[in-house]
């Protein structure tokens, strides 16, 4: 028992330490795309190419033709790759890729398949948020709001901005919960503090401002303020 212990430990510590300049070069790697230094962090990421993050980043870099020219294909492949190593990240691009049809016909079952896959390794909101909105919409399997709101709160419990907005939309409209003008004014307010260059990607017609507008004819100064503590509580 105490050998197996000591192995356990051993080979704990190696993999700590190895993947120690994994770390370091994925790292370098972002600083350099930060800076708009493309070049040098394709390079950094190249020397990892059995880190997942390393792999998803070089997809990223495919893609959207950052120090090189676009290449959905390459990008796919890097995708894979990474998505071998459950990284999150990558099995979220490969949903979206089987969603929009990117690079083969669109598959909507393999989408919502590769988001819950991502979704399960509890680093990718943005996974979250998808499941919930093609079940709600019913894209990859039959629609059901009950279990679309599930995901849509787990979504929004991590600050996705486009499950905020989409949770306001639920209860103003009474998809999967009863219709409820409040709740749905604080889900919107939520979504309206979020990153809204990030709420425009997802989807133009999520506009915050104007869906409270809407709203506030049909409530009390009361409930108004009601929402506003409430938000401000969660602040603190």
């Amino acid at each position: 028992m105490r050998a197996m212990f000591r192995f356990t430990l051993t080979l704990t510590v190696f993999l700590l330490l190895s993947a120690r300049p994994a770390l370091a070069q994925f790292d370098s790697g972002v600083s350099a795309l930060r800076a708009g230094n493309y070049t040098a962090a394709q390079t950094f990421w190249q020397s990892c190419p059995e880190d997942g993050r390393c792999l998803y980043s070089l997809g990223y870099l495919a893609q959207f033709g950052l120090g090189r020219p676009a290449d959905l294909a390459a990008a796919k492949a890097f995708y894979t790759k990474a998505a071998a190593k459950n990284d999150g990240d990558a099995l979220y691009a490969l949903g979206q890729f089987a969603e929009a049809g990117k690079t083969e016909a669109k598959d909507l079952a393999a989408a919502l398949k590769n988001y819950r896959a991502a979704a399960a390794t509890g680093t990718c909101p943005d996974a979250e948020y998808a499941v919930g909105r093609m079940i709600l919409q019913g894209r990859g399997t039959p629609r059901d709001p009950v279990q679309a709101l599930k995901w849509l709160r787990q979504a929004a419990g991590h600050h996705q901005v486009a499950a905020e907005y989409m949770l306001g939309e639920a209860y103003e409209s009474g998809w999967g919960v009863p219709a409820n003008r409040v709740e749905a004014y604080y889900w919107y307010r939520r979504a309206q503090e979020g990153d809204q260059t990030l709420l425009a990607e997802e989807d133009l017609e999520f506009q915050p401002a104007v869906a409270l507008k809407l709203l506030r004819r049909h409530l009390t100064a009361a409930q108004i303020r009601h929402v506003e503590e409430r938000l401000a509580r969660e602040k603190r």
